[in-house]
C-alpha cells in the first residue's frame, strides 16, 4: 500500500500546484453483478491531471446494504480530500445519483472549501438512461415508431452538451425544441433557440415517421429530465474514469471473491497502472498516419465507434513495488510485518460475523432429517 500512498500524495501535490479548485469525476463500482454486492468501490479522478486521486472500498455491512456503499464512498472521499488535505473543489462530475445530488447541495454547499462547487452530470450516463427509457416506450402497443427515433434523440443529448457551453437557459430551449422537431415543427416559441439548426429536410430522404404527441414527447418534456440536462457537464466527462473501471476488471474480476484488504490492494494496483499510463499518446501506423480502430460497444446496439489506438502500456509500477518491498524487508522484517498487520486491522468484520452461528452437529442433524431421501417417493 505504500506505493499507492506515495502515488496518491504525488497526485495531490500536483493538484495543489495548479490554480483553482479540483475538477473531480467520481463513480461507484460493485464487486459483483446484481443488487447484493459485498463491496462497493468509489473511484475519483482529477480531470486536469487525468490521474486517480482517491479510492474507497466500502463493505456492505458497514452501511447496512450494498446500495448505500456508493454514497458512503463519496462521504469518505470528500472527508479525505477536503478535511484532511484542505483541498478546494470547483467541479464534481457524476451520474444522476439522487443521494449524491442531495449531499452536494446540503452538505458540500455549506463547506468552506466547496462554496463555489458546481455539480455536473456526465453526458454518457444521461444518454444511456434516456436510451433505455426510449427502448421501453417503443415496446408498448402502438409506440414502435418511437424506437426509430432513439439514435437521433441520443445524438441530440450530445449535441446539446457540446454546443450550449453550460448555459442552462439555452440547454432547456434546445432540449425542449426536440419535442417540436419529432413532430415536424422546426420553429419554436423561445427566443433562446427560435428554430432548429439543420437545413430544410427533404421528405424523400427521411427513413422514419414524424411523431404525434404521446409518451415519447412527454418524456422529452419531463421536468426532471430538463432539470438534469441543464446540469450536463460542458467540458469534462467521466469517460476516463469508466476506462479505469474497465481496467479494474483485469485486477479484480467480478466473478471472483476477495477479502477486503485484497480487494483494496487490487484497486490500488489498477490505479497505479492507470496513472502511469494515463498520458499515453496516440500510436502511429506503419504508413505514418495516426492509428485508429473500429469497435462495437454494446450500448450502441450494433453501431460502431472509432477509437484511437494508444502507444503500448508500461508496467514500471510493478518493479517499484518489488524494490520497495525488498528495501523495507532488508531494513526491518518486523516493521514490515507490523505494517501489514495494521492494514489487516483496518478490515471491517466479515458479513457472517453479525449472524447467529448454530451448533454444527445440530445443524447437520436437521439438514439430514429434512432431506432424508427415504421420505421422497418416485
Amino acid at each position: 500500500m505504500g506505493c499507492w500512498k506515495q502515488e496518491q500524495n504525488s497526485v495531490i501535490q500536483k493538484v495543489k500546484d495548479l490554480p483553482g479548485g479540483m475538477c473531480l469525476a467520481g463513480d461507484g463500482r460493485s464487486d459483483s453483478p446484481g443488487h447484493s454486492a459485498k463491496y462497493g468501490g468509489y473511484s475519483t479522478l482529477e480531470q486536469r491531471v487525468n490521474k486517480v486521486i482517491d479510492l474507497q472500498v466500502v463493505q456492505s455491512n458497514e452501511v447496512g446494504n450494498s446500495n448505500a456503499c456508493e454514497m458512503e464512498g463519496v462521504r469518505r472521499m470528500f472527508g479525505f480530500l477536503l478535511d484532511q488535505h484542505q483541498l478546494t473543489v470547483a467541479e464534481f462530475i457524476t451520474d444522476r445519483h439522487r443521494q449524491i445530488q442531495k449531499y452536494v447541495r446540503e452538505v458540500l454547499g455549506n463547506h468552506h472549501l466547496a462554496v463555489d462547487l458546481k455539480h455536473f452530470f456526465d453526458v454518457w450516463h444521461i444518454a444511456k438512461g434516456l436510451g433505455k427509457q426510449i427502448d421501453a416506450i417503443s415496446k408498448k402497443s402502438g409506440c414502435d415508431v418511437a424506437g426509430l427515433w432513439r439514435k437521433s434523440i441520443v445524438n441530440h443529448v450530445y449535441y446539446v452538451a457540446a454546443t450550449c457551453d453550460g448555459d442552462p437557459d439555452l440547454i432547456a430551449a434546445m432540449w425542449t425544441s426536440l419535442a417540436n422537431h419529432v413532430q415536424n415543427i422546426h420553429e419554436h416559441d423561445d427566443d433562446a433557440y427560435p428554430k432548429c439548426d439543420h437545413a430544410p429536410l427533404v421528405e424523400e430522404d427521411r427513413n422514419k415517421e414524424w411523431l404525434r404527441p404521446g409518451k415519447l414527447v412527454d418524456k422529452i418534456l419531463s421536468k426532471s429530465l430538463i432539470k438534469d440536462m441543464q446540469k450536463v457537464s460542458p467540458n469534462f466527462q467521466t469517460s476516463n474514469l469508466e476506462a479505469f473501471h474497465s481496467l479494474v476488471i483485469a485486477y479484480a474480476p467480478k466473478h471472483t471473491h476477495f477479502k477486503w484488504l485484497c480487494q483494496f490492494a487490487r484497486y490500488a494496483l489498477a490505479a497505479l497502472h492507470f496513472n502511469e499510463n494515463s498520458d499515453r499518446v496516440q500510436a502511429i501506423s506503419q504508413n505514418g498516419a495516426p492509428s485508429y480502430t473500429i469497435v462495437y460497444p454494446k450500448y450502441k446496439q450494433g453501431g460502431f465507434s472509432v477509437r484511437k489506438n494508444k502507444t503500448p502500456s508500461t508496467y514500471n509500477f510493478g518493479v517499484t513495488i518489488l524494490q520497495r518491498l525488498l528495501q523495507e524487508y532488508q531494513r526491518s522484517p518486523q516493521e514490515l510485518r507490523d505494517s501489514i498487520q495494521e492494514l489487516r486491522d483496518r478490515e471491517p468484520p466479515t458479513l457472517a460475523s453479525g449472524m447467529d452461528r448454530p451448533d454444527k452437529v445440530e445443524a447437520v442433524a436437521q439438514h439430514q432429517t429434512r432431506y432424508n431421501v427415504k421420505k421422497f417417493k418416485n
